[in-house]
């Protein structure tokens, strides 16, 4: 009777030790799949546009735009510190970006992009800080404020393409 207890004891433990073990492996394979690395942004289809010439030449001075770029390179590399900081400390970064934002840049268009920009980079800190937010939502947020900034980016382009048109009409009328 005595041995059927311990054949029946260890039976047991080697049954459930072995489902526990594996569902451990399940649940570690989720985690892995649901952190968001640096390829799954990679791998996000959008057009990327770049200040041209002109436009960083505009801008070399504007800090908050600079800071905002370092941020970016990071956050490509699935670095999110600066987006999932305290919400106090990103509002005011926005509210300098806003501030600090050259005089020849401020036109219509372009403050509206970077409201867009503001909202999308709210969102996008919100959704990252949100333990329960799936991978796929994360991404799209990621994705939406990259789309944000690249507009924001070819809008200040379009502005000086038009300013150098512009000059060069009036060279053309004298």
């Amino acid at each position: 009777m005595r041995r059927n207890l311990f054949y029946f004891a260890f039976f047991s433990l080697s049954i459930f030790g072995c489902n526990s073990t594996s569902n451990q492996k399940h649940e570690e394979s989720d985690q892995v799949s649901d952190h968001i690395v640096a390829n799954d942004i990679e791998s996000l289809r959008f057009d990327d546009y770049a200040l041209s010439s002109d436009s960083e030449k505009a801008l070399e001075n504007w800090q908050k735009y600079q800071e905002l770029n370092d941020q970016i390179g990071y956050l490509k590399k699935a670095d999110f510190s600066f987006f999932i900081g305290e919400k106090k400390i990103l509002k005011t970064f926005i509210n300098d970006f806003k501030v600090e934002m050259p005089e020849t840049i401020k036109t219509a268009p372009i403050l509206s992009r970077t409201t867009a920009l503001e909202t999308k980079l709210l969102k996008l800190s919100s959704t990252l800080k949100l333990d329960n937010m799936d991978k796929a939502t994360q991404l799209s947020c990621i994705k939406e404020f990259l789309v944000a900034m690249s507009n924001l980016n070819l809008q200040i382009n379009k502005k000086f393409e038009l300013d150098a048109n512009l000059v060069g009409k009036d060279d053309n009328i004298e």
